[in-house]
């Protein structure tokens, strides 16, 4: 019974720095559809109030007052096909498959020739993975339903040191919010069903932030570098159960958000042809365990093994400016699982993907309008090595698409 309480509550604040099926660990990249039509580029590049999330320093190149609403939608699909001994072959279970939005809104000021600020506010993090037919799925004593909202607030300072060179920061100010659903099993002697479990709460607020620079090298290319900074989040939340064992009450752990690093590089390589690539480095070698406190009952207390690796990311973006108002944006996404084997599972179904994506931009003056689709590919997984002892081949697919508005007072 100890080891349902603490899965439980595993599950519940992983779930906090999650991102679900849609970024390779915990990241969500799409906080700006310019961007996402582009494969997730601007470090080198970031000419819109988006800059706030890709690279601080584009905040002091960009004029007057601007303002960027975003919204995206994602479509997940993943399915899995057990094989023996748990859950066995034939078993063959599917994500409920619901839409998910994640908005986005910058607003940047330049000052005076020097000098901008802005004020970002986005969900990284704003995903969640729900089975279907959750009464009857296979693995209802792992999760039937995790549930995550994030909210960074992101006040950032962009300043240019000289006319080829610029620098930027931003304060990040996260709060959280979980909610998980599951079964309760007894595993002596019989494994038999005593009800559910479901845990929901808050997280403290946490702070972080992002730096960047950005270097114009020659009339046509520009470096960009950016750091996003380690976040950690203390998780607290109010576990109910229907069964009499676990009791209810709270819980606590301490969860970090790994730091990103991310160096590009643009080239305007004709007067309608702009590429950009970007490598991202992310340190997730940080999540190696999580320790739980139970404070009112810690005899439950435990700390389980993620063990997490770092990984890489590569991005290559291209626009073509067709028209004096028309832009075509294209892109491909290749990033990298951390997650080991025997963490994978119906948590949090991660892979290897690739991603290609198509998109736009229509200049209507003191108007744009941007729209986006992306189409990732996530490699098919076979575990047998599951810490829960719940194997099988996982097969996954999403898509995503946006549309953004950014207005120039």
């Amino acid at each position: 019974m100890k080891r349902d309480a603490v899965r439980l509550l595993l599950t519940a604040l992983l779930l906090v720095s999650a991102s679900a099926a849609y970024g390779a660990g915990f990241a969500v990249w799409e906080m700006g559809t310019k961007s996402s039509a582009m494969g997730g580029v601007l470090t080198a590049s970031a000419d819109d109030p988006t800059a706030i999330f890709f690279n601080p320093a584009g905040v002091g190149r960009l004029d007057g007052r601007q303002a960027t609403l975003d919204l995206t939608v994602i479509k997940p699909y993943t399915e899995f096909s057990g094989v023996a001994p748990n859950p066995g072959y034939g078993v063959t279970e599917h994500l409920d498959d619901p839409l998910f939005f994640l908005p986005q809104a910058y607003y940047t000021q330049r000052i005076n020739d020097k000098l901008g600020l802005g004020l970002g506010f986005y969900t990284p993090y704003g995903l969640a993975v729900e089975w279907a037919d959750p009464e009857n799925f296979s693995g209802r004593d792992i999760a039937t339903l995790t549930d995550l909202k994030t909210f960074f607030l992101t006040p950032t300072v962009g300043y240019n040191v000289n006319d080829m060179v610029s620098v930027g920061v931003g304060l990040n100010l996260v709060k959280g919010h979980v909610e998980l659903n599951r079964a309760i099993f007894d595993n002596i002697p019989d494994h038999t069903e005593l009800g559910v479990g479901k845990i929901t709460g808050g997280s403290d607020w946490a702070f972080g932030f992002n730096a960047g620079v950005m270097m114009d090298v020659g009339e046509r290319s520009t470096l960009g570098f950016s750091y996003k900074s380690q976040i950690d989040l203390s998780f607290s939340g109010d576990a109910e159960f229907t069964s009499p064992q676990p009791p209810d009450g709270p819980a606590e752990t301490a969860l970090p958000l790994p730091a990103l690093f991310s160096v590009g590089v643009a080239s305007q390589v004709s007067d309608k042809l702009m590429l950009e690539f970007n490598f991202n480095r992310i340190n997730w070698s940080v999540f190696e365990k999580l320790e739980f406190v139970f404070p009112d009952s810690p005899k439950y207390n435990e700390e389980i093994e993620e063990n997490y690796v770092n990984t890489s990311q590569y991005r290559f973006g291209a626009e073509y400016q067709a028209t004096p108002e028309l832009a075509i944006r294209g892109g491909f996404v290749l990033d990298e699982t951390p997650q080991p084997d025997e963490v994978m599972g119906p948590i949090l179904p991660d892979a290897n993907r690739k991603g290609y994506s198509l998109g736009g931009a229509y200049d209507l003056g003191a108007m744009t309008l941007d729209f986006y689709y992306l189409a990732l590919f996530l490699e098919d997984r076979e575990i047998r090595d599951n810490q829960d002892n719940f194997n099988g081949d996982y097969s996954s697919f999403t898509t995503l698409a946006g549309f953004g508005l950014t207005y120039r007072f």
